[in-house]
């Protein structure tokens, strides 16, 4: 456990050498460590605000410039240069640390948006996103990964599902909950008008993502060095739906940019 400006936050790491800042996706933690290659780099995996291990805290203490202000404290006890590697959720997290934190040198990200453009976007993602949080206080963990698993954008088999359900019931339905509320894509602030502040940017997607796939496009429109890569057979979660092209991919782009 990690120490980050009062919070106790459960990180994981593994290997040595430049660092590498991986960050989940929703109901995730840092146990997804698990679906990257053995690489000469030192991998370091929180599990984010109300995720894991991490202790849970109030909806203020969960919005994104206070998560953004915690993993600065992270980046501080290594020496970088930094790749910053983020799936959906993470990705969000880590595009906004890229843009703010200069020692952030390449990021990479996963099934991700830099969040919605319009104010009644936002504003209908955040009814949505309070809908969810309340089916889940209602309701409990098994109901809402129940409704989560059905949701139009996973691309995975029965024995994926089967896989990842013990860490999604794991994590804390009032925490989940708060985390939508707090940090969901119509609370961040849109990250569109600073794409320009990226640094060396990669975009992985699924092949059957039509959704993120054109998020990439349109953000390779404002920064057309942003280069997009797709996984093959897979959707929102290509890490766990492709995963040996995954492998293949993550450790040519991270060993790639350091």
């Amino acid at each position: 456990m990690r120490s980050l400006r009062g919070v106790s936050y459960e990180v994981l790491e593994r290997g040595s050498g430049r660092p590498v800042l991986i960050l989940h996706g929703f109901t995730g933690s840092g146990e997804w460590i698990s679906n990257f290659p053995e690489l000469p780099v030192r991998l370091v995996a929180p599990s984010l605000l109300q995720h894991g291990g991490t202790a849970q805290q109030a909806v203020e203490r969960v919005k994104m410039s206070q998560q953004i202000k915690d993993l600065s404290v992270l980046l501080d006890r290594y020496d970088g240069p930094w790749t910053v590697v983020g799936y959906s959720l993470g990705g969000r997290i880590g595009m906004t640390l890229a843009i703010y934190d200069d020692r952030v040198a390449h990021f990479i990200g996963i099934s991700t948006t830099p969040g919605l453009d319009s104010a009644t976007e936002r504003r209908e993602r955040r009814l949505q996103d309070e809908s969810l949080a309340t089916f889940i206080e209602q309701n409990g963990i098994e109901a809402f990964v129940e409704r989560w698993e059905q949701l139009p954008l996973w691309h995975q088999t029965d024995a994926m599902r089967r896989a990842l359900r013990p860490e999604r019931l794991a994590q804390h339905p009032a925490a989940l909950a708060d985390s939508l509320r707090a940090i969901g894509t119509g609370s961040m602030p849109s990250l569109w008008p600073l794409l320009n502040r990226l640094p060396r940017t990669d975009l992985i997607v699924g092949e059957h993502d039509v959704k993120f796939q054109q998020i990439a496009r349109n953000m390779q429109s404002i920064r057309p060095d942003i280069v997009i890569h797709e996984i093959s057979d897979a959707s929102h979660a290509p890490h766990i739906e492709n995963a040996q092209q995954f492998g293949t991919m993550i450790e040519k782009l991270i060993l790639g940019g350091i």
